[in-house]
């Protein structure tokens, strides 16, 4: 086995980034391609009979993208691993999850991709809003995400400059990166909360996704089925989110010690969009009283804008939850 050494590593992290790239230039054209033909399958009245093949369409190429994704996650972490400068033992690599930093956009796409190709209760009114949701997400996900041109930004800056401490020469400085980089191996991304915690979430957003957009179709049609449909979404995204947010606690117990992280933006409008979904999914046992019907509505309308700000805390609002 060939010497690890902070170049050794380096170079082989170049290869994988330049190989992802290359893999990664063509799907983005592809996916970019089949989300334009979702808007235009949704917006010219001749091509809306094949709007299922178009929303079909983009999920194979976003499970496309998200196998190539796997592949170079996989590959990055056997080839980051973080080494004990002064003794020279290895103390592991990474479990790096497809849901972090840049890809959330994509994860979140491919998601309610599925969602609209598989909806079945009212799916063909459903997928219009669904697809055109997943479409925009890959959009946005290749302007502003770039998880092929520019994969996993946090996680590579600070493991690069772990490497670049290590060559210092500086034992001081190398030690100190050296006990960063391995608190997030094994705080962060090796924490077995990380790849339970998001992953629930995500699901409970798609459900929730579909929710709202069976929400709207009530609204507008005022039909009651648009109605049940929309609870049975939401009453499927209330346990994974409950779940999750349960199962969060204990990892920012240990990740976050001595922190408030319970003051994070973030978290508190996690509990009250989960404090909102409670209330629409209770306020349904009294449906048959007088103006209910609009009460429900308006609460389902307003627990999803408040999971919309629930993501957007992410980046606007600091706190140890955050990037901002």
């Amino acid at each position: 086995m060939p010497m690890l050494t902070p170049a050794s590593i380096d170079q082989e992290i170049a290869a994988l980034t330049g190989a992802l790239e290359s893999l990664g230039r063509p799907l983005a054209v592809l996916i970019a391609a089949c989300a334009l033909l979702v808007g235009l399958a949704i917006a010219v009245p001749a091509f809306r009979g094949r709007l299922r093949a178009a929303s079909a369409a983009l999920l194979a190429a976003l499970s496309l993208g998200e196998a190539v994704l796997v592949w170079f996650h996989v590959r990055l972490g056997q080839a980051c691993v973080v080494v004990e400068p002064q003794s020279g033992r290895v103390t592991g690599g990474f479990a790096l999850p497809v849901w972090i930093e840049s890809e959330k956009l994509y994860a979140l796409a491919l998601l309610i991709a599925v969602i609209a190709v598989a909806a079945r209760r009212h799916g063909e009114e459903l997928r219009p809003l669904l697809a055109g949701a997943a479409a925009a997400l890959a959009i946005g996900a290749l302007i502003w995400g770039r998880p092929f041109a520019a994969p996993l930004p946090d996680f590579l800056a600070q493991y690069r400059g772990y490497l670049a401490a290590w060559a210092s020469g500086d034992a001081a400085a190398a030690m100190r990166a050296f006990a960063s980089i391995e608190g997030s191996r094994r705080y962060f991304y090796n924490a077995w909360y990380m790849w339970v915690h998001p992953p629930l979430l995500f699901v409970s957003y798609g459900a929730f996704a579909a929710s709202f957009a069976a929400t709207l179709l009530m609204i507008v049609r005022r039909r009651s089925s648009y109605e049940q449909t929309a609870y049975r979404w939401a009453r499927l995204g209330y346990l994974p989110l409950t779940a999750g947010m349960i199962l969060g606690m204990p990892w920012a117990i240990v990740a976050w010690k001595g922190e408030a992280w319970w003051w994070s933006g973030k978290v508190n409008m996690s509990l009250m969009m989960w404090a909102l979904y409670t209330a629409y999914l209770h306020g349904r046992l009294y449906l048959r009283r007088p103006g209910m019907w609009k009460a429900v509505a308006a609460l389902s309308v307003v627990a999803f804008v408040a999971l919309v700000l629930t993501y957007l805390t992410t980046y606007l609002v600091p706190g140890v939850h955050s990037v901002a």
